[in-house]
């Protein structure tokens, strides 16, 4: 390493928290659509996209364009103000939301933000104290976010936490209820759900809160009928549901929304990370007849809606409907098709899943045991990231590489990855 990487990561190790972590010394200095440039000049095959961050491909010209304009008039001003891009994007979001069903918005700047606020909104209209959530789900760290997470790893030292009843996830791989695979399980795990509100709070649940789709719990894809079982039963309870598109929203899965792959309407949604592809920005949408039981000024975010942020999320939502998301698709389907011959090839490919360019490879140490394959996956992370290819880790055991690159991502780089991924997996 020549001495600006050194000093870079002697500063880091000095003055930076503990808590930051890091697998291995990358130092990024620019980025161009798939492609993140270290600071001594490497290329890297982005396929975590910053962590599902830039849907769009790094410097988009028309963001660059856009931001360079706005930068002359001003970055922020507060929603004290009546603003033309906070009502432009609303009105854009809510004609894009599923079924033009969620016509109502709150921006905020985080994913944890949004979903905080989806579950005040929910508590505030229903006025029961519990939230139901999924095991290995994951909605954030401030308090109500991180309370709804399914993850103990995320709640170390942190307790007590705000009222919640979990429910076993759509794991089908393990499954949680011991059943072999689905269709064949009857979708047990929808069935506990109901058994959940009759034994243990009855009718003190305000909200159900889930991700279409897992991804930092291990890209966990929910077989095609669950939502809408789920909906049916949380409606005969009045429970609201909330789901989060944080990672999933925005193009990710080969629809603008995760949960059109289930073709259910959610009450209040959310979402964050690549709706302004990179800059801060949250948003909390839900239906016109919950307003009412709102209050101007009850909630509020100083920095929620910036200029910069918003206008970027214009030229996004633009994009992805212009044709990135049919090619998020696409490409994602042949991706899962390339991995699949892959997991065929080798033992310590457990599984492979995904939906879009949402793709996980769950790594284990034999596929008949399914023991988790932690040191496995880890290896894999490194040698590629040597190989210059960059992917993510995640799921409770830390044994799921995550694929979630740009969708612009280029289909001679899917092939160029997979020609590595043989090449490492030889060696596991």
């Amino acid at each position: 390493m020549n001495n600006k990487i050194n000093k870079i990561i002697e500063l880091s190790n000095k003055y930076l928290s503990r808590m930051y972590k890091r697998y291995y010394p990358f130092i990024p200095e620019r980025a161009e659509g798939d492609i993140i440039y270290s600071i001594d000049g490497e290329a890297y095959i982005d396929l975590y996209g910053g962590i599902a961050i830039s849907n769009i491909g790094w410097s988009n010209p028309r963001i660059i364009k856009a931001i360079e304009e706005q930068l002359h008039k001003f970055i922020h001003m507060p929603s004290i103000y009546y603003l033309e891009h906070t009502a432009r994007l609303a009105e854009k979001l809510a004609m894009l939301s599923p079924g033009k069903a969620l016509t109502k918005c709150f921006f905020l700047n985080s994913g944890s933000e949004a979903n905080e606020t989806a579950i005040a909104i929910a508590k505030r209209i229903r006025k029961v104290p519990y939230i139901l959530a999924l095991h290995r789900s994951f909605h954030g760290r401030t308090y109500y976010a991180v309370s709804v997470t399914g993850q103990s790893n995320w709640k170390v030292g942190i307790a007590p936490f705000a009222p919640v009843i979990f429910a076993p996830d759509p794991y089908c791989y393990r499954c949680p209820l011991g059943h072999k695979e689905y269709p064949d399980c009857g979708l047990a795990c929808v069935k506990y759900i109901e058994d959940i509100i009759k034994c243990e709070v009855g009718e003190s649940i305000a909200a159900f809160i889930a991700e279409p789709m897992m991804a930092n719990g291990g890209i966990i894809i929910p077989p095609k009928d669950y939502f809408k079982e789920v909906k049916k039963i949380i409606e005969k309870y009045s429970i609201i549901f909330i789901c989060d598109e944080v990672q999933t929203g925005n193009g990710r899965t080969g629809k603008l929304w995760g949960i059109e792959n289930y073709d259910v309407i959610p009450d209040i949604m959310t979402t964050s990370k690549a709706i302004a592809n990179g800059l801060p920005l949250s948003v909390t949408m839900y239906k016109e007849e919950f307003d009412s039981y709102l209050n101007p000024g009850e909630h509020f975010s100083t920095l929620g809606g910036n200029a910069l942020a918003c206008i970027t999320a214009e030229i996004v939502l633009d994009e992805l409907v212009g044709g990135i998301i049919k090619e998020a698709y696409e490409k994602g389907e042949y991706f899962k098709k390339r991995l699949e011959e892959l997991k065929e090839k080798y033992e310590v490919v457990g599984d492979v899943r995904g939906a879009g360019l949402l793709i996980g490879i769950e790594f284990v140490k034999n596929k008949k045991t399914k023991e988790y394959g932690r040191e496995e996956a880890m290896k894999f992370l490194n040698e590629t990231w040597k190989r210059k290819i960059l992917v993510g880790i995640g799921g409770i055991e830390g044994n799921i590489i995550r694929i979630e690159p740009p969708l612009t991502i280029k289909k001679e780089n899917i092939d160029y990855a997979i020609e590595v991924f043989d090449e490492v997996l030889k060696n596991i």
